[in-house]
């Protein structure tokens, strides 16, 4: 009875009817160990791929492509694949995962048992989270370009119906039990709870730090979610007790995806933090209560984005967007035992338990190398002049080999706020002439007359041609 209680209460766990399997997160001591049935996979946005990990023992399996890489056929008019692999969820029963291209609005669900796609639908404007509901059928899809989510029929395909919500829908969870389906936002400071039977909104919870959260997580025990706000550095920290926040959490700058781990009969919260290379841990023993910051676990990758642990809460997995690799992270010390590397600018990390059961193959069937085969991305901090409110400027600099042409990349923090920057560079093959590369301005607000450029980007030949190490910022007006 103890043990029938613990899974049905597990946040994304399998149905109680699905022996020997459960998701994660998980309440400790309910799911089995890491095995070899288990898989990782990433959500790698350049190479357009899906990354294939066997966590047991850390290899690379291989990649399913869902695109062409960046600069290849995808500009061509007629292309009609998927671009910008992104989000990434499950169903309970292991069996499939669901990916979301974000600049397609392409919802691909592919089977786990052999990398299969079983189907493609295109759906509303920028879609971007979303998760299988407890029928193990149904994708209930965040698309953020609407007022309202989209819910598509996984196996066969299509759009089935839609719920109204509130401004741009961003992520999809559900309850343990499956009966209500959680739903944040980019436009409104909500979470919208919905009655999954009558797909109605049935209330919100308000008062969230700011009207833009980009990811959220449930805890385990279905008692806690919270939801991070990447633009304010920030995480709402919400009871689904009492349904209301409880506390504000000041996570760090360009704080990402939360996620959790029951460690020692305790929730710990998770929250990776990209500007400053880490993942902030807490412990929240009491849903009603604020959180206690416990320890950081500092990065091996570069800009921790998704991460997501593994069911018997024994390993944390963590995705650096701009070095292409995932830390496996030791819950036991809290530190990084091993990193690997996979496809290209991954966003999104899920674990699903059981993907591949025994007896069923190896699981690599319609693997490939896409995005696999690429240099590494070259990477360096660019620090510039300090303002009068003792605030200094950074961009950091990712370059990345895509076809024909080199990805060049700048994320500007710290800068004045609507003020013009360049990076310039010397060239190797000119007596180290210094050369403007890009401009771009600080456009989003991040402090008192302080701004960011979170994304500015650039497509030419620089490997070979210029110098990482003669990299500049310079503001110019």
């Amino acid at each position: 009875m103890l043990l029938s209680g613990l899974i049905c209460s597990t946040a994304l766990g399998l149905a109680a009817s699905v022996a020997g399997q459960i998701q994660a997160p998980a309440i400790a001591g309910v799911a089995p160990p890491i095995s070899n049935a288990d898989r990782l996979y990433t959500g790698d946005q350049s190479s357009n791929t899906i990354t294939v990990i066997k966590p047991l023992t850390g290899e690379v399996l291989g990649t399913i492509a869902l695109g062409k890489q960046r600069l290849t056929d995808v500009l061509n008019p007629q292309y009609i694949q998927a671009v910008n692999t992104h989000g990434l969820g499950f169903s309970r029963d292991g069996k499939y995962i669901v990916s979301l291209s974000v600049t397609s609005n392409t919802v691909t669900v592919i089977r786990c048992v052999d990398n299969s796609i079983v189907s493609q639908t295109f759906v509303d404007r920028n879609a971007h989270e979303a998760f299988f509901a407890s029928d193990n059928r149904t994708v209930w899809v965040g698309t953020r370009g609407v007022d309202r989510i989209d819910i598509v029929d996984g196996i066969n395909g299509g759009i089935v119906g839609y719920v109204n919500t509130a401004g741009g829908p961003s992520k999809v969870l559900f309850s343990p039990d499956g009966k209500l389906a959680y739903a944040n936002h980019i436009r409104s400071p909500t979470v919208s709870i919905i009655d999954v039977e009558t797909r109605t909104v049935v209330r919100s919870i308000t008062g969230l730090a700011d009207k833009f959260s980009s990811d959220m997580m449930l805890s385990a025990d279905g008692k806690r979610l919270w939801a991070a706000h990447k633009m304010v550095d920030k995480v709402s920290v919400i009871s689904l007790q009492s349904n209301r926040v409880v506390s504000v959490l000041e996570t760090g700058p360009e704080t990402n995806h939360p996620n959790f781990a029951d460690i020692n009969g305790t929730t710990h919260g998770f929250v990776t933090v990209a500007a400053e290379n880490l993942t902030r841990v807490y412990t929240q023993p009491d849903p009603e209560h604020a959180p206690v910051y416990l320890t950081s676990i500092k990065a091996n990758v570069i800009e921790p984005h998704g991460l997501w642990p593994s069911p018997d809460n024994s390993y944390m997995y963590v995705l650096g967007e701009h070095s292409d690799a995932v830390d496996f992270v030791d819950l036991s010390t809290m530190r990084v035992t091993k990193t690997v590397h996979i496809g290209q600018e991954g966003q999104a990390l899920v674990y699903v338990a059981g993907a591949v059961p025994e007896g069923s193959g190896d699981g690599t069937q319609n693997l490939g190398r896409q995005g696999l085969s690429r240099q590494r991305p070259l990477n360096k901090l660019l620090v510039g002049e300090t303002h009068s409110d003792n605030v200094t400027a950074t961009a950091l600099v990712t370059v990345r080999r895509q076809a024909g042409l080199d990805m060049f990349q700048v994320i500007g923090r710290g800068l004045k706020l609507n003020t013009t920057y360049t990076v310039s560079a010397s060239c190797l093959q000119c007596k180290a002439v210094r050369i403007p590369l890009v401009e771009f301005s600080a456009s989003t607000p991040s402090g008192p007359g302080c701004g960011t450029a979170p994304q500015v980007l650039a497509f030419f030949k620089f490997i070979g041609v210029y110098s990482m190490e003669s990299l500049k910022l310079v503001e110019v007006y």
